[in-house]
């Protein structure tokens, strides 16, 4: 669907990724709600704001059941073995849960807010980032429009 809508625009892709495909001047957006894309100018994005999902929770509980059996088990005398496979579960479950994690974007538009689909923590920092160059055009005046030292912090904070 992007390239069928692209290809009408006649505009060089910039970037895609699952949550959106940027040109020069448009972006195309997948809609978290339903299937549906929606095409928006990119100087009309006021601001990106990121939000994580909270799915990877379950995980997190099932590594701090197993590091704390694991610890219970190392300080008891009677362990026979199990502080290894205890602590093992629990540091999977944990690498588990931090490459599960997901975010989607909302981006301000004067009108309305436009939620992308879910994707990965570095798909979004690199949306985020095609979006600001792409709107490098934009007077210096403008007070949505960030420095790179800015980008950077908010694009190790993603990753953290």
């Amino acid at each position: 669907m992007p390239s069928t809508i692209l290809s009408s625009l006649g505009e060089p892709v910039l970037h895609s990724n699952s949550l959106a495909t940027i040109t020069d001047n448009w972006i195309v957006v997948r809609l978290s709600q339903s299937r549906l894309q929606i095409l928006v100018s990119i100087q009309s994005i006021a601001a990106v704001k990121t939000s994580r999902t909270t799915t990877q929770y379950h995980y997190l509980a099932c590594a701090l059941g197993c590091l704390v059996i694991a610890a219970a088990a190392l300080c008891s005398q009677e362990a026979d073995g199990a502080t290894l496979p205890f602590s093992l579960a629990g540091f999977v479950l944990l690498s588990v849960a931090r490459a599960t994690r997901q975010t989607s974007l909302t981006l301000k538009t004067e009108a309305e807010a436009i939620h992308t689909a879910y994707g990965t923590l570095r798909e979004a920092a690199t949306l985020i980032a095609t979006i600001r160059s792409a709107q490098g055009s934009r007077p210096q005046s403008d007070p949505t429009r960030y420095d790179f030292s800015r980008w950077l912090r908010a694009y190790i904070a993603l990753l953290v």
